[in-house]
Order: structure tokens, then C-alpha cells, then sequence
């Protein structure tokens, strides 16, 4: 029976971390209202906002144009996404100095499980702050919030309450009281659609909840979801089943107006098929299938797919892609969507049939120029046929885990971003007015 006053996490979350690296690295930006966008547009949406904006109600997904009218004087800094993955790898490293990490689970928050007397709450605690010293050496002005409970749930949900540069404890003896305070959407699964459920069911606050037998918050998920959440509540600490083998990989790109014309869209089409090729070697899979998804401005979306064997090479792949991209009736693209199906490990060797002397040669080649993009940069060799957008479609950072930092643009696109400020017309002004009433 674990001790009451043991704690089994520590969640360490990065404080409105893309702003901060731009802070650190931009003294001009500190103190400043800023919001960093992928792209110049007021019709972007924010990725995330410095606490100074975040003080106007600026908050992560906003449109630009919207978060003008919620702080006009907002500085708009166009994202790095590579330098952020560096400055991840950084961080890691720095926790690790202090403790092992069980689990990156984004960008900027990381799980850690305390083993030993690593549970005793005043070693807990000094691990907490060590971790806070040791971001400093990274970065002056990067802050984390730390969570400590009996299981990675509440821990994450500890490192919330106290934003930013805070340390919230709980421990086993005082729980489930002491999240009566919590609001319902403050557990990490419960969204909006999720809350309107509950609350259909008369339960309107984390008290409520809590109280539930385990048979009512079973019924209430509908799955062994809720069986889960009950015991958690209750300070038990037990990891989800792993998650289930990949079966597809995919990546998306809303085009820019430069290129919706069918050569740059079908370059893009190429370059993300590639993008999500490498990314299916890495993980050492092979797709049993390829579909693509072009939406248009002015025309039903096109979906098409097929079945293949199993295959890892790209250029066998981007046949069946283009095949395809040349069976739909092409408008004006206005997204487009590459997905690799059907994922399996690698097929049994047939002793029969080796393969034949094209195939080893492709992977010769595929293996090559994996190898020198890693070494000099991705996109240090590309084919011809997508130079024209080679630009487009960069690598974002995912909810997740941030894929390997070769998936990024090369170093070059680490220099400064553009830093923008806005002013919105009247006009403007009052058609966004009137779009918001009308929500």
C-alpha cells in the first residue's frame, strides 16, 4: 500500500514557452505583449502568447486580428520552429541532470516518475527546485511550473494551478478534496463536448464528480475511460496500456494564395509525401497504402487512396501519389492532405523471390540521401520536381512529442523572424466585432 505522503511525478511545464525562447533571445521583446504566429497574416492564428499578452486574454489558437482587438499594441513574431525543438533538446537535457525523464509528452512539458526516496515529499521537492535552477542555465528568462501528485495525471494537473514559475503539491491523503476547487475542464479529457455531457448528467463541479461511485463515472465515459479517471482521482497511480502500433502517418498544409496552381500544389503534394515518408522510416515501418485529400475553394474536397505491398521506398510511394493527384478534377486547391495506411513492421524475407537488383538500388539511395540530410540539413538534396515550393510546407511542432530535429528546416531558418505590429481600421474593427457577437 503506497504511503500517503509519498509522491509518485513530477510534471514540468515550460512557461508560454515559444515566447520565452524569442524573449531570451530578443531582450527588446521582454516585458513586451507578443504573439507568435507560423505565418505574416492578420488571419493567422497565434501558436502561442507571451503572459504579458496573455494578461489582455490573448490566449493559444486566437486569431491575430481578434487578439488586435484584446490588445491592440500586441508585437507579432513569426515562429522558429527548429530553434524551439533545439531549445527542447536543451531542456531535457537539463531535467535529466537532475532526474531521469520517464516521458516527453510536448514540446514543453515533460514527466518525470520519482523512484525510491525520490517520493519522500522533501526530496520531491528539492528535485522541483534543482529543475527550476537548472533551466536558468539555459535560458535566464525561461520559467517552468512543476506539478508533484501520486500519478502523472494530477501531477500535470498540479503544474497547471500555478502559472507561471509556480510548484503545486498534491498528496495522496488529501485527495479527492483537494481538487474540489478545480473547475471540470481543468482535467486534462475533459473538452467542451465532454463537459456538456457531464453537465447534461446534473454535475457541474469537480466536487460533484468526485463523488460519483465507480459505476456512474464508468457509465459516464461510456469505457473503461472513466473506471480510469475514478482511480486516479484517487491518487492511484497506474500508466495507461501502450498505445496501439502507428497505422497511419500523415501530414496536412493549408495553401498560401501563390500556390494554389496545380505545378505548386502538386510539388507540395510531393514534398509533404516525402516529409511523411521519412518520418515512416524513422519509426522503421512500411505502408500497406497511400490516400490523399485536396479540399477546394470552389468544389467538393477530392479523396482518393489505394492499396499497395508493403513498401518503404519513396519513389514507389510517390507513383501511387501522383497517380491519384491525376484522376481528380483539379479548382483551386485550398488544402491538401498525404497519408500513409495500413502500417505494418517489416515484411517476412521471401526466400523464393529475393528482391529484385531496382529495389536494393532505390534503397541504397533513399538510405543515402537520408544520411546526408542529416548530416547537412534537411532539403541539402531534394528532388527537382518540388524546388519550386521546397520552401513550403515547413515541419511544425505537433501537440506531441516534436519529431527528430533533422525533420526541420536547416539551421539558416533560425535567424530572426520578422517582428510586426498591427493596427486594424475601423472597419475592420467592427466586422470583427460583429463576427464575434454573432458566436
Amino acid at each position: 500500500m503506497p504511503h500517503p505522503y509519498e509522491i509518485g511525478w513530477l510534471f514540468a511545464d515550460l512557461n508560454a514557452f515559444f515566447a520565452s525562447i524569442e524573449q531570451e533571445l530578443r531582450p527588446e521583446l521582454r516585458g513586451q505583449p507578443i504573439g507568435i504566429v507560423p505565418i505574416e497574416a492578420k488571419t493567422a492564428c497565434c501558436i502561442a502568447a507571451s503572459y504579458q499578452a496573455k494578461a489582455y486574454g490573448v490566449k493559444t489558437g486566437i486569431r491575430l486580428d481578434e487578439a488586435l482587438i484584446l490588445c491592440p499594441h500586441l508585437i507579432a513574431v513569426q515562429a522558429r520552429p527548429r530553434l524551439y525543438v533545439e531549445y527542447h533538446h536543451r531542456i531535457a537535457a537539463a531535467i535529466e541532470r537532475c532526474i531521469p525523464i520517464q516521458q516527453v509528452m510536448s514540446c514543453d512539458e515533460f514527466a518525470c516518475q520519482l523512484m525510491g526516496s525520490e517520493c519522500k515529499l522533501e526530496r520531491a521537492v528539492e528535485i522541483a527546485y534543482a529543475i527550476k535552477t537548472e533551466l536558468r542555465t539555459v535560458g535566464r528568462t525561461l520559467r517552468c511550473s512543476i506539478g508533484l501528485a501520486p500519478n502523472r495525471l494530477l501531477a500535470k494537473v498540479a503544474g497547471d494551478m500555478t502559472k507561471p514559475d509556480g510548484l503545486m503539491i498534491f498528496e495522496r491523503r488529501h485527495l479527492p478534496k483537494a481538487l474540489y476547487s478545480l473547475a471540470l475542464s481543468d482535467l486534462p479529457g475533459i473538452g467542451g463536448r465532454m463537459e456538456e455531457r457531464i453537465r447534461a448528467q446534473g454535475i457541474t463541479t469537480m466536487r460533484e464528480l468526485c463523488s460519483l461511485s465507480w459505476e456512474r463515472m464508468h457509465n459516464l465515459w461510456g469505457s473503461v475511460l472513466g473506471d480510469r479517471l475514478w482511480h486516479w482521482l484517487r491518487g492511484a497511480d497506474f500508466l495507461e496500456p501502450p498505445a496501439k502500433p502507428l497505422q497511419t502517418l500523415s501530414r496536412q498544409h493549408m495553401l498560401p494564395p501563390d500556390c494554389r496552381t496545380p505545378e505548386r500544389a502538386r510539388g507540395i503534394v510531393i514534398k509533404l509525401l516525402h516529409s511523411t515518408a521519412r518520418r515512416m522510416r524513422h519509426n522503421n515501418l512500411w505502408a500497406g497504402g497511400v490516400a490523399l485529400r485536396v479540399g477546394f475553394y470552389d468544389h467538393t474536397a477530392y479523396e482518393g487512396s489505394v492499396r499497395i505491398p508493403l513498401c518503404r521506398d519513396p519513389f514507389t510511394l510517390q507513383e501511387h501519389v501522383i497517380a491519384l493527384w491525376e484522376r481528380m478534377t483539379l479548382h483551386t486547391p485550398s488544402d491538401i492532405s498525404v497519408i500513409l495506411t495500413h502500417l505494418d513492421t517489416a515484411p517476412e524475407p521471401d526466400l523464393f523471390a529475393p528482391e529484385p537488383d531496382c529495389a536494393v538500388s532505390r534503397a541504397r539511395v533513399t538510405d543515402a540521401l537520408d544520411a546526408m540530410n542529416v548530416r547537412y540539413g534537411l532539403n541539402t538534396v531534394y528532388l527537382g520536381s518540388i524546388h519550386e515550393v521546397r520552401r513550403q510546407a515547413p515541419t511544425r511542432i505537433p501537440y506531441g512529442a516534436p519529431p527528430p530535429l533533422e525533420e526541420y528546416d536547416d539551421p539558416a531558418d533560425n535567424v530572426r523572424k520578422p517582428v510586426t505590429r498591427y493596427t486594424l481600421t475601423q472597419e475592420q474593427l467592427a466586422r470583427l466585432n460583429r463576427r464575434r457577437q454573432a458566436r
